[in-house]
């Protein structure tokens, strides 16, 4: 499986309402804790919704590829959606569950690339448009919490929601993930090429970006910047070789499903039929 890039009330009424659907006092909601931000709070309320409704998360950008030595270059054009849930849990922790969808196209032409030549060693290569999910945690001070099924492979894992940085009417929330994991060994008879090294290591970096004005509105506009640094994808058949590969995206939190864009939309009705309509099962 390919995996993806990536994983709000005004009147106070509103917020007593929402807030006591997902079971904690309203107080512990509101953005500002004390004179400042509470960096859990605005995070769902960025990434998500305080009143527990999916955030609604339409991305686009590049993804690069560079081996060690060379000069980076653009690989594929990417289109994705996804739906993000989040729960407060007791004692202000978060968990997260998000699922997605993406299509790697053509650079060049933005066509969509099931089969495509790799210009980094001018092999045939079928992408694999991903589909994928992830569940997280994160406890109450917005460190993130490694799965329990994957501690034991872990070398390395540092994972934080950031203190929040505010530029005149404008504040950031920014979520990062640092990792280094023992890989599997491949299967007898696998193609060496698509195997990449005993070793795992990645960098992801989300920024989301809204208006201070908006943080007392229902839903809260905000936009999203995504970095990321990490391996080869097993089906670039790039094998053993040093290098990286790296997200740059930007996305736009959506209202409803209707302001998908036209040509994310025409994707997903033909390659991930009912994904729009029932994300989840």
């Amino acid at each position: 499986m390919t995996i993806g890039p990536l994983t709000a009330l005004t009147r106070r009424a509103a917020l007593i309402s929402a807030t006591s659907a997902l079971g904690i006092a309203a107080a512990s909601h509101r953005v500002r804790a004390q004179g400042s931000y509470d960096k859990n709070k605005l995070y769902v309320q960025l990434r998500g919704n305080l009143d527990g409704s999916d955030g609604l998360w339409s991305y686009s950008g590049a993804y690069w590829g560079k081996p060690q030595g060379e000069i980076a270059r653009q690989l594929f054009r990417v289109d994705g959606f996804s739906f993000n849930k989040m729960t407060f849990r007791e004692g202000s922790g978060v968990d997260q569950k998000m699922i997605e969808c993406g299509f790697w196209q053509h650079p060049d032409t933005g066509e969509l690339a099931d089969n495509w030549t790799n210009p980094m060693n001018g092999l045939a290569c079928q992408p694999k448009h991903f589909k994928s999910s992830q569940t997280l945690s994160f406890d109450a001070d917005g460190n993130r919490e490694a799965a329990e099924g994957r501690r034991a492979a872990m070398l390395h894992f540092e994972g934080a929601i950031v203190e929040p940085i505010v530029n005149g009417p404008v504040i950031w929330s920014q979520e990062r993930l640092i990792t280094k994991a023992i890989r599997p060994e491949p299967d007898p008879g696998t193609d060496p090429l698509t195997y990449s090294g005993p070793i795992a290591s990645g960098t992801s970096l989300a920024t989301y970006k809204a208006d201070i004005a908006d943080l007392n509105e229902p839903f809260v506009p905000t936009t999203l910047h995504y970095q990321s640094i990490g391996g080869w994808y097993p089906w670039m058949r790039m094998g053993q070789r040093a290098g990286a590969c790296s997200f740059e995206l930007v996305g736009r939190k959506l209202p409803s499903t209707d302001e998908i864009p036209e040509s994310t939309r025409a994707l997903l009705e033909a390659r991930r039929p009912g994904f729009i309509e029932d994300p989840w099962s």
